[in-house]
């Protein structure tokens, strides 16, 4: 039996079906991305994926669309999201846990929190 090495401290479940999302900079960088990618897993605030760039560190605020749909009609949700963790994998790769902070709405909706 394999005992965790620490206590667990997420709140949410996590769901390990690939969801697409949309990830990009919050703010202007020297080196701009826009990726639409799977998740590796997800819970209702937070997201883990591996992208195709490795300009990601931690504190980093992004903007992410989750789940994302490019099909006419789609309910694309967007927020702000933190960088929590930058994992090193294999093959030169990061995966990236991000924590999603709040909603952005646009139009007559108020973020209320």
């Amino acid at each position: 039996m394999i005992h965790p090495t620490s206590q667990e401290r997420r709140q949410k479940t996590r769901s390990k079906i690939p969801r697409m999302i949309r990830v990009r900079p919050s703010e202007p960088m020297a080196e701009d991305f826009d990726e639409i990618l799977p998740t590796i897993n997800a819970s209702r605030n937070s997201v883990y994926f591996v992208p195709q760039n490795g300009v990601f560190e931690p504190k980093m605020r992004v903007f992410i669309t989750y789940p994302y749909a490019s099909d006419p009609g789609s309910i694309n949700q967007e927020f702000i999201g933190q960088v929590t963790r930058v994992d090193v994998l294999p093959g030169n790769k990061q995966g990236v846990a991000v924590h999603l902070l709040m909603p952005i709405y646009v139009g007559t909706k108020e973020t209320i929190r």
